[in-house]
């Protein structure tokens, strides 16, 4: 007798498999790319028309590439290729009656080489650098704004995270309930807490803004067969390319526990240039590490907007903390790019040995009870960053790699980031900082009165809807699952 007991699940493995292939190749559809012979590379784009959520629909942009994402991948577009769309939707908060997040989505529809000549791309947004905004297929959603400063006495009011100090359920207990069990029954106290919260309290914004200068991660599709642009590697002398080699890469926090950071970019030049060099980029020097500068570093957390000038920790390379540090922020203080930089002793050449990370969250250090940064353990990246902007402000005259072997960081070596291990040189020149000319955001005015408003009801909602122990405890509970399955990046 002829059995088919086994030819069966062999045509239904057959049949999931076409299924399978059928939603990826709907998915990649969706997203408009891999639906051709072209190849998808990750760039950095940056905008040059100022966009928000109260941008109207139709509003055209214009962004300028920067770079691959990963320049070791080895491909780039020229410099000065354009890359231009429309805002296809966009959403304001306005009082915050009917809507609490921001929106806004963008399209992308034209590419163009420096000499104006079109070429077809199909561009999908990943992500806006440094943005506590989130995206989602060139959709970009606003953050939630309804907490305060004072929240802080009853727990951090940022949506649960397991590395954040436990926030009390409802807020009735600690410092704030107590201020509220004697005050808020009485009609004066309760007034008297009003008036001083809208006094003193800074109103998170909830609106997106971009300025121009604001970097976009992107997936960009070109068609098969277009030539990319390299640019030749810079010479480099046997002496100094042995002289970087023979350099200790390893970066330690003061109790010499190995940082995540790692010497991995060598400038070649002046102090003069290296300072200008990053100030032409859009970065700005980082203010040193006091109380004072703290203080303003956790408001900034606290209102969540941006602090430029945020210390940075005073990590040590060969017992010295560095000479100089740079960081380039977006709207947010969780995240930022930064740079620390110690001089070198290479013989008749200016020489500075840097390691750069980018923080992408801010934590409680249970260990150090202190607020500090997760970094992103792939610290290459970071490099091609500071690479990207130096280049793009036109002050590197050449670039060159040197290969440390033993530099290498591999994923599971239980080494605080991850790395090829090469150390990239940045031949440094004179240059000066270029403000692409554009129009203005048209922000829309709002009085003190408004504001107030609009602050009262997002904060009546997130009350309603997610200050309550229920919610919070279905949000650590999936921080904590999340955090189980995700591998924790080093600390700043």
């Amino acid at each position: 007798m002829v059995s088919f007991a086994r030819p069966v699940p062999r045509l239904w493995l057959r049949f999931a498999s076409g299924i399978g292939l059928v939603l990826l190749a709907s998915s990649l559809m969706a997203a408009g790319l891999g639906t051709s012979n072209g190849h998808v590379h990750s760039m950095v784009i940056r905008l040059l028309t100022p966009l928000a959520s109260f941008s109207p629909p139709g509003t055209r942009f214009d962004t300028r590439v920067i770079g691959p994402e990963l320049r070791e991948k080895g491909f780039f577009l020229p410099s000065g290729t354009l890359v231009s769309g429309k805002v296809e939707n966009s959403a304001s908060v306005r009082l915050g009656i009917l809507r609490e997040r921001a929106m806004l989505q963008l399209q992308f529809d034209a590419c163009h080489l420096p000499d104006g000549s079109p070429f077809d791309c199909k561009v999908v947004l990943v992500d806006v650098d440094n943005a506590r905004e989130q995206v989602s297929e060139n959709r970009i959603q606003g953050v939630l704004a309804a907490g305060h400063a004072s929240s802080w006495l009853g727990g951090i009011w940022y949506r649960p995270n397991t590395f954040l100090l436990p926030r009390s359920a409802m807020g009735l207990t600690g410092a704030v309930g107590t201020v509220y069990t004697h005050f808020v029954p009485s009609p004066v106290g309760a007034a008297a807490m009003l008036g001083s919260r809208l006094l003193f309290d800074r109103l998170p914004d909830p609106e997106i803004e971009f300025p121009a200068g604001t970097d976009l991660l992107v997936q960009m599709e070109l068609p098969a067969g277009f030539i990319s642009s390299f640019q030749p590697p810079a010479p480099i002398s046997p002496q100094l390319s042995q002289w970087v080699a023979a350099q200790p890469d390893e970066v330690r926090h003061p109790d010499t526990q190995l940082a995540g950071d790692m010497i991995d970019l060598v400038l070649v030049g002046s102090r003069p240039q290296v300072e200008g060099a990053f100030l032409a980029a859009g970065w700005e020097s980082c203010d040193l590490l006091t109380s004072r500068s703290f203080a303003r570093m956790y408001a900034a957390f606290s209102s969540m907007r941006a602090d430029p000038v945020a210390p940075v920790a005073p990590l040590r390379y060969g017992g010295n903390t560095s000479t100089l540090s740079f960081q380039k922020t977006l709207n947010t203080v969780a995240k930022r790019h930064h740079i620390r930089i110690w001089p070198g002793t290479f013989p008749g050449t200016p020489v500075w040995l840097a390691a750069a990370t980018h923080d992408t969250n801010i934590i409680l250090d249970q260990r150090r009870m202190s607020i500090t940064h997760r970094i992103d353990p792939l610290i290459d990246r970071e490099r091609s960053t500071v690479v990207n902007d130096l280049v793009a402000a036109g002050c590197v005259a050449g670039i060159g790699t040197v290969d440390r072997p033993g530099a290498v960081r591999t994923p599971g070596s239980g080494m605080p980031s991850i790395t090829d291990g090469k150390a990239v040189l940045l031949y440094l020149q004179d240059c000066s900082a270029h403000n692409p000319a554009s129009r203005d955001l048209e922000e829309p005015r709002h009085n003190r009165l408004t504001l107030a408003s609009r602050w009262l009801f997002l904060e009546d909602r997130e009350y309603l809807f997610r200050g309550n122990v229920y919610y919070l405890a279905y949000r650590a509970a999936t921080s904590l699952l999340k955090r189980k399955s995700e591998p924790l990046s080093p600390e700043d």
